[in-house]
């Protein structure tokens, strides 16, 4: 049985709550149960219960996480513990390491943590925010900042977890979709042959984005589209009033997850959202903040004189902006109009994603 199933034959959550979920899961990522509580339909306490019925394995409670054993963390080391989304806890009575996993029926990843740890594993279930958080806590690993959430001072009494977790009455509920054709270009100009060599071809980028079968794949034909025809691109979740780093091609001086900026103020991020249409020329603040914040996570040096800013819609709503810019110059009319194109048929399989969570 799925967790959706189960929330629902229980009358934890209701069809257009579950729906809800699947959209945000579709456009940001995370699991099923982390959006629920993202979106304010349960809390994390009621999530662990369920999870364990699902999975029929204890639950890794805040009691046990704050007291992991550092020495077994230590044998486990960051790399690995985040790699496997799991935190060691104790060593059993049995012999055995307790260990939270946010997927404790994975058996690969038992295996490897039996491997590594040189004792076989008793696993926990733990939620995905929860052993995020733990994970950050214990190794001092930044989460990524899809996965960090921001309440109002004052409306959480259950202390810096929760408040990082989840947001005072859930973060706002994606609008209803439906899939509409996405309209063809006309009057395109015949390709013209880049001054360097590419990884993806523009028809191959749109193949890819036009049959994908997860966000992840489009954001990647975003990103081999975009080698040898920029310098740099970045491709940053919307949520909450700020942009999220997600995927790139450039050489940040931190991992891109961690970058957040505000979509505040004036910002080519900012102008392109709130028109929801593409923006290019030089940043429109003098002072620039947010795209010298940008520029120096991504190591841009010297800094463009232009940029171009290319939203991703879902209906009337930004999900994504891509932003590029070349050192030699302008980015060149080809390339955004490209990019436009590949934005429009990213909004496409958004759709068809979405409208396929329905269904299964």
């Amino acid at each position: 049985m799925k967790l959706g199933t189960l929330l629902l034959r229980n009358g934890a959550i209701g069809l257009s709550q579950l729906e809800a979920a699947l959209r945000n899961q579709v456009l940001y990522g995370g699991r099923l149960g982390t959006n629920l509580v993202e979106l304010g339909f349960l809390d994390l306490e009621l999530l662990s219960s369920y999870l364990a019925e699902l999975s029929g394995f204890l639950v890794a409670t805040p009691s046990l996480l704050d007291d992991a054993d550092r020495a077994l963390l230590e044998k486990l080391g960051a790399d690995d513990a985040h790699r496997l989304r799991a935190v060691p806890l104790a060593i059993l009575e049995t012999g055995h390491a307790a260990v939270a996993m946010v997927d404790p029926t994975d058996a690969p990843a038992t295996d490897a943590l039996a491997a590594k740890l040189g004792v076989q594993i008793t696993p926990y279930v733990v939620p995905e925010l929860r052993a995020l958080y733990y994970l950050e806590k214990h190794f001092g690993t930044p989460r990524r900042a899809r996965f960090i959430r921001t309440a109002r001072p004052g409306t959480d009494p259950e202390g810096d977890e929760r408040r990082r977790q989840q947001p005072a009455g859930g973060i706002a509920m994606p609008p209803t979709f439906t899939l509409e054709p996405r309209r063809k270009r006309t009057g395109s100009q015949p390709p013209v042959a880049p001054p360097v060599p590419t990884t993806l071809a523009f028809s191959a980028a749109c193949d890819q984005i036009d049959t994908a079968t997860g966000r992840e794949a489009i954001a990647e034909a975003f990103v081999e589209y975009a080698k040898g025809r920029c310098d740099a691109l970045v491709i940053f979740l919307i949520r909450d009033g700020n942009a999220a780093g997600w995927r790139s091609l450039a050489s940040p001086t931190k991992p891109i997850e961690e970058l957040s900026l505000p979509l505040g103020g004036t910002s080519a991020l900012q102008a392109a959202h709130d028109a929801g249409g593409t923006f290019l020329g030089p940043p429109p603040s003098q002072t620039r903040p947010i795209e010298t914040a940008l520029w120096a996570a991504i190591g841009a040096d010297p800094p463009p004189s232009e940029v171009l800013v290319v939203p991703v819609m879902v209906k009337q709503r930004v999900v994504n902006l891509v932003y590029v810019h070349a050192l030699g110059g302008p980015p060149a009319a080809m390339l955004v109009n490209e990019l436009q194109d590949l934005a429009a048929r990213a909004q496409t399989s958004y759709l068809r994603l979405i409208r396929q969570t329905r269904s299964s």
